[in-house]
């Protein structure tokens, strides 16, 4: 089909206004605006992004003259063999549980990935508005980047804005400093990384106004150096409630906090001298922190009062003197020591 300039404002749309009314159109949790949007693009063309949105129509609307017509632009403006792709992804969609089957499999497709998650999580979430339960909810906030093959996240990712659980890619090319200002429109509560190298530790994500919870694992890698908060200031949260760092060392602790909010901290095998950077933490009710280089309980401890489980085993300890007196809450706790 041949395009005049007036049918073809989505193809030409280097600035994204366009496209983006689009995306807009498509991620309105109230209403299911497929249809519209399918029309917009019928008479605008297509881009890359726009082919990510059609093939999620395509492929996973449960209306089928929606699908169809998805289908059909899909044809005009991908090709045959992108129709072929969406036609055997639409007959096995009751086999896909989630988004990170997806991002090997249509790496080089040619279209939009995550405007092609857009469209998916959004089919999904349409699909059956009576029965949206917690779990429901949870994996449509829920996005697992983990096979995510690029280094760097593209912009599209910011138009999932309904997201607010994150799986960082792993591998040691992810580079989180060029996407973080993508990640830092999403209303992120949880972010979670394993088997990513990293050489500071990501106090970026530390910015995020409404992050609770930061999980660093090590996974499978051998880190060859430790972290390193990055000198210059304290990187501290008003939000953060959890952080757990397992197997992966850090240094320049210091320069971590403060956290008021911090409830629960799990730092196994992280290489610390000093746990100091916890002291404003007046909430904590649980420190894990076994496997560390801690010759001294910190005294701040004493006064931590909403602490329920204390877990320091595992140290080279020169004295394991604690005041519990204050701690009426205090459950279980470990101090069994390697001493030096």
């Amino acid at each position: 089909m041949e395009k005049t300039e007036e049918l073809d404002y989505l193809h030409s749309d280097k600035s994204g206004r366009y496209t983006e009314r689009i995306s807009r159109l498509l991620r309105d949790e109230h209403a299911d605006n497929s249809a519209l949007a399918i029309e917009l693009i019928s008479g605008g063309g297509a881009n890359p992004r726009v082919l990510g949105y059609l093939f999620g129509l395509a492929a996973f609307h449960h209306r089928r003259p929606v699908s169809d017509r998805a289908m059909s632009l899909l044809r005009r403006e991908g090709g045959d063999a992108l129709v072929l792709q969406a036609q055997k992804l639409r007959e096995g969609a009751a086999y896909h549980y989630n988004e990170a089957d997806f991002f090997g499999k249509y790496a080089d497709a040619g279209f939009d990935l995550f405007d092609f998650i857009l469209a998916t999580k959004m089919c999904n979430w349409h699909r059956s508005p009576a029965g949206r339960g917690a779990y429901f909810t949870l994996s449509h906030q829920t996005l697992n980047l983990t096979h995510y093959p690029e280094a760097v996240l593209p912009p599209s990712v910011a138009s999932l804005d309904f997201i607010r659980y994150l799986t960082l890619p792993a591998g040691k090319s992810f580079d989180l400093d060029a996407s973080f200002p993508y990640l830092a429109e999403l209303p992120l509560e949880s972010v979670y990384m394993e088997n990513t190298r990293l050489e500071t530790f990501p106090v970026q994500l530390l910015q995020l106004p409404g992050l609770k919870t930061l999980q660093i694992k090590r996974g499978a890698i051998r880190p060859r150096l430790p972290m390193l908060v990055p000198e210059g200031r304290n990187y501290g949260s008003n939000s953060l409630e959890k952080i757990t760092v397992d197997g992966y060392p850090f240094e320049g602790e210091e320069r971590l906090g403060p956290f008021p909010a911090l409830q629960e901290v799990i730092l196994h095998r992280c290489g610390l001298n000093s746990l100091d950077f916890l002291e404003q933490s007046p909430l904590l009710e649980v420190l894990e922190a076994p496997s560390n280089q801690l010759e001294h309980i910190p005294e701040f401890l004493g006064n931590a009062l909403q602490l329920r489980r204390l877990d320091l085993s595992q140290n080279p300890f020169r004295d394991i003197h604690l005041d519990v007196s204050k701690l009426l809450f205090l459950e279980k706790y470990d101090l069994s020591f390697n001493r030096k």
